[in-house]
């Protein structure tokens, strides 16, 4: 059992607290566990099918669309370690030579989806003369969140090292993601690279879609039945809490359809981004919820997709 005062002592806050007794007050379900949610509000918040009714038609279309884009522009797959499931896929033109490198981390709850399911943006960026990497990881239950961090910030290492090896600057590159992958994407930008073997300024930029900053909150839901973390490890994982790490600019983006908590933590990754002149932009996707958003990269001509290549410089 986790001790109430552990959630004081590591500044989750007495309300983030209090919530770890919601069991004891199983018959009073007015009772406000975070901010003014219930627990059945606040469990709603992180379950993005009660927001998205077309989740599914959409989730399916990753995987149709990126079977599509392979059959056009077939990748090269590397391994960035040692398990079978550490492998990225690289699109990239014919004859790259020195190009910025845009690294995707694909969304799913941290359950679900894999690279297979993240190639539809490719187009855009080989388009417009970039490099896409789209990544692999094990999800949960297999995994861990610091498991999952570990990977990521190993294909990320890995990418910098050899970015030469299929025409990619290692002095341009960038990280981006969706859902849990936005989530995955802000530690990645809030990451002390030196401390992982890495150059300092490994990234530089970011693209954060739909991502989690405080991760509280989220195991306080639904989702704390299997997101299990410390109170330290909250801290640790949770982007919002080390921010003073970021040292590159980062676009954020979420729907207009997204649960209103969504849209809480992305309003406040972005102010408090903006507060340390590391915001290159907000957008706010019209009439798309959570799942549609990412599918603005595989627009050439969106707006997201434009100012993701000119964060890009390209």
């Amino acid at each position: 059992m986790i001790d109430r005062r552990q959630f004081v002592r590591y500044g989750l806050g007495a309300m983030a607290a209090t919530s770890l007794s919601r069991f004891a007050y199983a018959d009073d379900t007015e009772k406000k566990v975070f901010l003014d949610y219930t627990q059945k509000q606040l469990d709603d918040a992180y379950t993005q099918t009660v927001w998205a009714p077309n989740a599914k038609q959409v989730i399916d279309g990753y995987a149709r669309t990126s079977e599509e884009v392979r059959q056009k522009l077939p990748p090269t797959t590397y391994s960035y370690g040692s398990k079978a499931s550490e492998n990225l896929d690289v699109f990239a033109p014919a004859g790259a030579r020195n190009l910025p490198v845009m690294v995707f981390i694909h969304g799913g709850a941290w359950q679900m989806l894999s690279k297979d399911d993240s190639s539809g943006p490719a187009p855009t960026f080989v388009g417009a003369g970039a490099i896409y990497v789209a990544i692999n990881f094990d999800n949960m239950p297999g995994n861990t969140l610091p498991g999952m961090v570990d990977q990521c910030r190993r294909a990320l290492a890995w990418v910098g090292a050899n970015a030469r090896r299929f025409g990619g600057d290692p002095e341009r590159v960038y990280v981006s993601g969706h859902s849990s992958g936005g989530h995955l994407t802000a530690v990645m930008l809030t990451t002390d690279w030196k401390a992982h073997g890495a150059p300092a300024q490994l990234l530089k930029g970011g693209v954060v879609m739909s991502g989690m900053g405080d991760l509280a909150p989220v195991v306080m839901s639904v989702r704390g039945k299997y997101v299990t973390l410390s109170p330290a490890q909250v801290i640790e994982f949770s982007p919002m809490k080390q921010l003073d790490k970021a040292n590159c600019p980062a676009l954020v983006a979420w729907g207009t359809l997204e649960s209103p908590e969504f849209k809480r933590q992305n309003r406040e990754l972005a102010d408090a981004l903006a507060d340390r002149a590391r915001l290159a932009g907000v957008f706010r996707v019209r009439g798309a919820n959570h799942f549609e958003v990412v599918n603005e990269l595989n627009r050439p001509d969106s707006e997201l997709s434009r100012a993701t290549l000119a964060l890009m410089n390209i």
